[in-house]
C-alpha cells in the first residue's frame, strides 16, 4: 500500500512497493497533465514486462502531492539478456532501447545491474531542496 504524503508534498523515506493499478489509481488521475504521465509510465512497465526487467522505480514531482507535476523518473533494472533481446531484434526492447539510447522521453534511465540500482535509487532519495532532505520512492512490481 502506498503511504500518505508527509506535510512537506513527498512520500516518507524509503522504497514503497505497489502494483500498476495502485499506482495508476494514486497518481494517474485527477488532472489532465497526470493523466498523459500515466499513460506514458504505463507504457515503460509494458515495455519493463515484455524485456523481463527485474525491477521498476518511480519518482520525479509525479509521486508528490502536487496537483500539476513536471515530469516522472523512472529506472528500468534491465534484464540480463537485454542486449541479447536487442541483438535478436525484439521490438520491446528495440523501443526501450531507442529511449534509453536518445533520452526521449528524457526520464526513464536504465540500470543494468544491481549496483546501478542501488545508486539510483540513492541519487532519487534526495529532494532537490536546498536541505537535501531524503524521501520516499515508489517501486511498481513487474
Amino acid at each position: 500500500m502506498i503511504p500518505d504524503f508527509r506535510d512537506d508534498g513527498y512520500l516518507p523515506e524509503g522504497l514503497h512497493l505497489a502494483t500498476e493499478a495502485e499506482t495508476t489509481f494514486r497518481f494517474g488521475s485527477g488532472t489532465p497533465r497526470r493523466r498523459r504521465l500515466i499513460l506514458r509510465l504505463r507504457r515503460w512497465l509494458e515495455l519493463s514486462r515484455l524485456t523481463h526487467a527485474r525491477r521498476f522505480l518511480v519518482d520525479g514531482s509525479f509521486v508528490t502531492a502536487k496537483q500539476e507535476p513536471g515530469d516522472i523518473d523512472a529506472v528500468v533494472l534491465l534484464a540480463g539478456d537485454f542486449e541479447q533481446q536487442i541483438a535478436d531484434g525484439l521490438d520491446a526492447a528495440l523501443e526501450l532501447e531507442e529511449m534509453l539510447l536518445t533520452r526521449r522521453p528524457e526520464e526513464i534511465f536504465a540500470a543494468e545491474d544491481t549496483r546501478d540500482w542501488n545508486d539510483w535509487v540513492e541519487f532519487f532519495s534526495r529532494t532537490r531542496e536546498a536541505d537535501g532532505r531524503r524521501k520516499g520512492l515508489l517501486e511498481v512490481h513487474l
